[in-house]
């Protein structure tokens, strides 16, 4: 493997990461916008992924340092094309954490606070829809000579094939956050309001196994290059997201949580990966590849040696945080 594909592959790793645990962060902002006027889905929400609501994008700062110290004439280019989809998902990012923040600030229940709650849940639909939508552009114009052909390429992440998918990641993510839920409140004996949970999750994955069936009939329409590549290389990982999809609402329906979180998870790791295998080893439009736009050699050895750092301080770290959080809290009596 050279060395380019090794930190393309360290990339998607870390992508990975971001997608499915920023994912079931974004969806917990989701399922606090369809909870409404009930206090205690919130309350579970927050108490599910509210102790590591921001953690989770320090995958989003390495993704982003790693791509532009390994492949700065990508960057440059992604940064051009994609600058409106782009910044709409950072002010979304930012808008939910102000909101987040400044809802848990002590004080009475108001107004201010339903519009608070109201801005956390919009933006946190908002940000994966984008960057959903960024996907299907690259992927689209990646896998076009046409299209992909000038040194920065017109991204169409406003084609229906790029909508879809960012369709396809917001209900992702509410699937993700759902499971996360439901199984944290069986384990804290809340079965009734776990219930609930559920039910969204049942909504959520249907919606996650149409949006992924019709994705790829969509793109044998309007983007026939990648469709060329999801029945080829793509063909075993779009094979296991179908699957694992059925599995998580199988799983769902049975009430078997655990098996329903891990299915929902492999779903969201195989649309991402075979995002990579339908485009690789493209990164935008069809001149700049992981070798065309890669840096000097020297500095991908170091780039490969820090990244490589990064992670053996890095994930302990997040495994001990997940840990200390995922358990319930102990009850303290005198």
């Amino acid at each position: 493997m050279s060395l380019p594909a090794l930190i393309a592959m360290l990339l998607g790793i870390s992508l990975t990461s971001y997608a499915l645990f920023a994912g079931a962060d974004f969806g917990g902002g989701i399922l606090d916008l369809l909870a409404g006027n009930r206090d205690k889905d919130r309350q579970a929400i927050a108490a599910t992924i509210g102790p590591v609501w921001e953690a989770n994008h320090v995958w989003l700062i390495f993704s982003i340092t790693l791509l532009f110290s390994a492949f700065p004439a990508a960057f440059s280019a992604l940064g051009t094309a994609l600058l409106a989809p782009f910044t709409v998902a950072l002010l979304a990012i930012v808008l939910r954490s102000v909101a987040l923040g400044l809802r848990a600030s002590p004080r009475g229940p108001g107004r201010s606070e339903v519009l608070l709650s109201r801005l956390f849940g919009a933006a946190s639909l908002v940000a994966p829809f984008a960057f959903g939508v960024v996907a299907g552009g690259l992927a689209k114009v990646s896998t076009s000579a046409r299209l992909g052909a000038a040194p920065v390429p017109q991204v169409p992440w406003t084609s229906p094939f790029a909508l879809t998918i960012g369709a396809l990641a917001a209900a992702l993510c509410t699937q993700l956050a759902s499971c996360f839920v439901a199984l944290r409140l069986i384990g804290s004996d809340e079965p009734r309001l776990a219930e609930q949970f559920r039910r969204r999750g049942l909504q959520a994955g249907t919606c996650v196994l149409l949006l992924g069936l019709a994705a790829p009939t969509i793109a044998a329409a309007a983007a026939p290059g990648v469709w060329h590549r999801l029945i080829g290389a793509a063909l075993p990982l779009l094979v296991a997201g179908v699957a694992a999809s059925a599995l998580s609402l199988l799983a769902l329906s049975r009430r078997r949580y655990l098996l329903a979180r891990g299915a929902c998870l492999l779903t969201g790791a195989a649309v991402l990966w075979g995002w990579f295998a339908s485009q690789a080893p493209h990164l935008i439009g069809s001149r700049l590849t992981i070798h065309t736009a890669a840096a000097t050699h020297a500095a991908l050895m170091s780039i490969a040696i820090a990244g490589g750092v990064v992670l053996l301080l890095v994930l302990p770290a997040m495994y001990l945080l997940f840990a200390v959080f995922a358990r319930p809290e102990l009850e303290v009596t005198e």
